[in-house]
């Protein structure tokens, strides 16, 4: 850690809210503002790597002047938090920023605007389309949180909610045209980089990208874990249970029935399985032939619902790598699958199974939840990050007989070597990114890989990180795939 002067040592030891905070009012043209975007998964956890980055000066673990910034307006406190699909796809986070942030932004007052619309390749779609890459999976526009400093059409609103952070609601999005910035304490207009839940090749294969990394930046693996699983809805999580015959009397048994389920037991014991193979069969190339029957005998000839993702999203590469083996099969190797589906916004129905693709994982869980609702038979695959809130119902099962939700990290079964659905995200920096955005992604990078200060659910260390469980006990993993997302992990 630096030293500082004593004067300014001083002044954040008497740091307080009131003097420092980032109000929409307080924030000035000497304050730095930079944009990150890219994987919608991870929402949470960059969340809580950006909190570790602000000053805390009295090292009670809360940031002494962060304030947070969401789209939506919420019911609940529980929904008032970034990563939470009732929250929005878009929010920035203002704070005065510490050492970790790297010496260009330590001790600035700092907005980082934060999209997680589209998924991880939205990190390095703006930098391709300057760049000149002509694909569809390209955009020169990109949607952000509208500038939150606004003197006019301002509707941020600071919640009346006990949450971590203080934090507005209702801020409202808006589409901005991929520009260079025209300064670093300007609103941006193009993000400094972003995190991605798979390296960039994988996405530049899966969706036919000419250039290469090179071309815009570079990325390095944060060496952080992220577990994925099946995510059902209840009364498939029923159905479920039912043919394995796992309901016996009230053993496992739900509260409620049908379209009125409110709570499924997610016990191991109780927790229905799906082998890889019949989630490939429904997903690679076969949806055609299939329906809900393929998960749960008793519904054979009813309709079901796959809630995947959109292609430019890293939840859905993961999804392909894992399930399909591609893009990591392809060429004279062979064996990849194709998803079924579409890699855009939009539904495509088979005779039973109804395929739609979804921009984010919010969009995945409230289609879920939607299913859930109207007794109906629904899945998709969510990063072990998520888990219901206020009243989403969705409800994660085995897989391969294997629990990801065992316990309340819903990460030990991976970490013990067990669930193998997982892979490791990395943090893309734009070639274009100013000294402050570039020591921000590298700030980030660190933070991340810190089982110390992202202690958070679904997400673990890997043992590159550099840390081990004797001295972080149930938060590193024994395996790892060293950046490679079609490597098989080992110990």
């Amino acid at each position: 850690m630096k030293i500082r002067s004593i004067s300014l040592a001083a002044a954040l030891v008497c740091v307080a809210s009131s003097s420092f905070a980032l109000t929409p009012a307080q924030i000035d043209a000497a304050t730095v503002q930079l944009w990150i975007n890219g994987a919608t998964a991870p929402t949470a956890s960059v969340y809580g790597g950006i909190r570790k980055m602000c000053v805390d000066a009295d090292s009670n673990g809360s940031p002494d002047d962060l304030h947070v910034y969401l789209e939506k307006t919420v019911t609940t406190a529980a929904d008032a938090a970034p990563g939470k699909s009732a929250a929005g796809k878009f929010a920035a986070y203002a704070c005065t920023m510490g050492p970790a942030a790297g010496g260009d932004l330590d001790g600035k007052k700092t907005v980082v605007y934060h999209t997680f619309d589209v998924g991880s390749f939205e990190a390095y779609t703006p930098h391709l389309f300057l760049a000149g890459e002509a694909n569809p999976s390209v955009s020169g526009s990109v949607k952000r949180l509208k500038n939150i400093a606004a003197t006019t059409g301002n509707t941020c609103a600071l919640t009346a909610f006990a949450t971590q952070d203080p934090t507005y609601l209702a801020c409202g999005s808006l589409s901005v045209t991929v520009a260079p910035n025209a300064s670093v304490n300007a609103v941006p207009t193009l993000p400094v980089g972003g995190v991605s839940d798979t390296e960039y090749t994988l996405n530049q294969l899966n969706l036919g990208v000419i250039a290469n990394l090179a071309d815009i930046g570079s990325e390095v693996s944060t060496n952080v874990a992220q577990g994925f699983g099946l995510a059902v809805s209840y009364p498939l999580y029923v159905a479920m249970q039912q043919s394995q015959g796992l309901i016996v009397g009230a053993a496992c048994a739900a509260t409620g029935s049908g379209a009125a389920i409110t709570a499924v037991n997610t016990t191991p014991a109780c927790q229905p399985n799906v082998s890889r193979q019949k989630y490939t069969s429904l997903v690679g190339g076969n949806a055609g032939d299939k329906d809900a029957g393929l998960l749960a005998s008793t519904l054979a000839g009813s309709a079901l619902q796959v809630e995947r993702r959109v292609g430019t999203s890293g939840t859905q590469s993961s999804s392909n790598a894992f399930f399909l083996n591609a893009p990591c099969a392809t060429g004279l190797a062979a064996g990849a699958l194709t998803p079924d589906g579409t890699n855009v916004v939009g539904s495509t129905a088979y005779p039973k199974v109804t395929i739609r693709s979804n921009n984010g994982s919010g969009d995945v869980k409230t289609n879920i939840t939607a299913a859930s609702n109207a007794n109906a038979y629904a899945i998709g695959v969510l990063s072990l990050e998520n888990a219901p809130a206020g009243t989403e119902k969705f409800a994660f099962t085995k897989l391969n007989g294997v629990s990801p939700t065992a316990d309340a990290k819903q990460r030990q079964t991976a970490i013990d070597g067990d669930y193998e659905f997982w892979y490791e995200l990395v943090a893309f920096t734009a070639a274009t990114a100013p000294a402050e955005g570039a020591g921000l992604m590298t700030g980030l990078a660190t933070v991340l890989s810190d089982p110390s200060v992202t202690d958070l659910r679904g997400l673990f260390a890997t043992p590159l990180s550099g840390f081990d469980n004797a001295t972080f006990p149930n938060q590193v993993s024994k395996g790892y795939k060293g950046g490679n997302a079609c490597a098989v992990s080992i110990q």
